[in-house]
């Protein structure tokens, strides 16, 4: 990345009026972290003592739909590079 490139990046970067609509973004994140962690230590305990039923698949499932939705904002968060 050129110089030039690199400024503007730091500047949108450092700018808190730019900046401000990634906090609640980034908390939002944070609790679907702390959501997922919690279906994945539910589904391992169930792996655990064996289960095969029809919840463990249910967990799972929404596992994965909130792993999507952390991708999803995940995103949002990109900055892109200037020029392009």
């Amino acid at each position: 990345m050129g110089t030039k490139n690199r400024k503007a990046l730091d500047i949108a970067l450092d700018d808190p009026k730019l900046q401000a609509w990634r906090s609640p973004v980034q908390q939002e994140l944070e609790g679907l972290l702390s959501e997922l962690a919690a279906f994945n230590e539910r589904i391992a305990e169930l792996a655990r003592q064996g289960h095969r039923s029809h919840a463990l698949n249910v967990l799972t499932a929404q596992a994965l739909s909130l792993a999507g939705q952390i991708d999803e904002l995940r995103c949002l968060l990109v900055v892109p590079k200037p020029g392009r």
